[in-house]
């Protein structure tokens, strides 16, 4: 594994409200690739900070139904065509006895197709990750920490401190650290 740098700027927040006031005013400044690292999750960060819905959960729709498609076609084939059973004089379509296959195929299919999309989609990450020290420090434990990095298109390193500090963030410095992952 190649040594890589983690540049950029942080400080931390110590109420929720100023981190999501924080994240607006982030965005609305115009940078682009910035973080927010919480202790636990706040109602209306994705909109503060500019994050778009995601498209997942429509490909969980879709597979889901391809799984009822799916089910509903094997049990019809098996039963109908393949190999009809007569139990108790019931006709051989009889779809209330296909639900609990169906169910379970439909879950199945959105859940294992959901997983797989989701480890694709996150190889797609823009937003390169704040350095490692802020996890072995425990940052996040208390605190609501902001990262803007130095791979921004507005970067500039006295400018985003400064910016930083204005929001009125603890704490704020400036971050390279050698190494990436094992620093």
């Amino acid at each position: 594994m190649t040594p890589t740098s983690t540049k950029g700027v942080l400080g931390h927040f110590c109420e929720p409200a100023d981190a999501l006031a924080a994240a607006a005013k982030v965005r609305d400044a115009g940078w682009k690739h910035f973080d927010f690292l919480t202790p636990f999750p706040i109602h209306g960060m994705e909109e503060a900070m500019g994050q778009k819905r995601s498209w997942i959960p429509w490909v969980t729709l879709v597979l889901a139904l391809c799984g009822i498609l799916f089910a509903q076609g094997l049990q019809n084939y098996v039963m109908i065509l393949d190999w009809p059973m007569n139990f108790g004089g019931k006709p051989h379509a009889a779809w209330p006895s296909y639900i609990p296959i169906t169910f379970e195929a439909m879950v199945f299919w959105a859940a294992l197709g959901s997983a797989l999309v989701a480890i694709v989609a996150g190889k797609k990450d823009t937003v390169p990750q704040p350095p490692p020290m802020l996890v072995k420090t425990g940052a996040t434990v208390d605190r609501f920490v902001l990262w803007i990095s130095a791979t921004d298109p507005k970067w500039n390193a006295a400018e985003a401190e400064t910016f930083v500090k204005s929001l009125g963030a603890h704490g704020v410095r400036l971050v390279d650290v050698e190494g990436g992952a094992d620093a």
